[in-house]
């Protein structure tokens, strides 16, 4: 697992700090309580300001394009993770996790995310639907809905599992 901040401030440093103290425990969480591991995971901590272009970054790396994507919703919340050549990277604005808790519950529920790009399908589902936002290959109106469908349901798999981060708090 590699931690690597991405213009990031120094005042963000404590926050950074507590992303590298925990970072493995919750994928360990994740693996545990999935019973699925999340193969190799990136993480870029960030600010609020770049969250943004750090997502579009990594997804661009992992579709081949530089072009910018023609939908630019969802990257205004405090993680992401998409795919990665290596397995998955996961952007942390640790701007707007104010608290430890609120970094212990992004971080696991983007591992919950990156556990589940390694399930049957997933991987070439999410590649499609980045093809599809930067305007490369057209997903059909079916597809997409699918799609959208599965993100949601991902969503809500990955919120249930928040929870756990009560399991890191003797570190401080």
């Amino acid at each position: 697992m590699g931690i690597t901040p991405y213009k990031l401030g120094a005042k963000y440093q404590p926050g950074f700090a507590r992303v590298e103290a925990v970072a493995d425990n919750c994928s360990g969480i994740v693996i545990r309580e999935l019973r699925e591991g999340t193969g190799h995971v990136d993480i870029l901590v960030t600010d609020r300001r770049h969250f943004a272009e750090a997502v579009i970054t990594a997804e661009q790396q992992a579709i081949g394009t530089g072009t910018r994507p023609l939908l630019s919703d969802g990257y205004d919340n405090w993680g992401f993770t998409t795919v990665s050549s290596r397995g998955a990277v996961m952007v942390i604005d640790i701007e707007s996790c104010r608290t430890s808790r609120e970094i212990d519950r992004t971080l696991i529920h983007e591992h919950v995310h990156a556990a589940q790009l390694r399930r049957p399908g997933i991987r070439d589902a999410v590649l499609a639907g980045l093809r599809n936002n930067y305007g490369i290959d057209q997903l059909a109106k079916r597809e997409a809905r699918r799609l959208n469908q599965q993100v949601a349901a991902h969503e809500r798999e990955a919120a249930r599992y928040e929870r756990f981060e009560r399991q890191l708090r003797h570190f401080h």
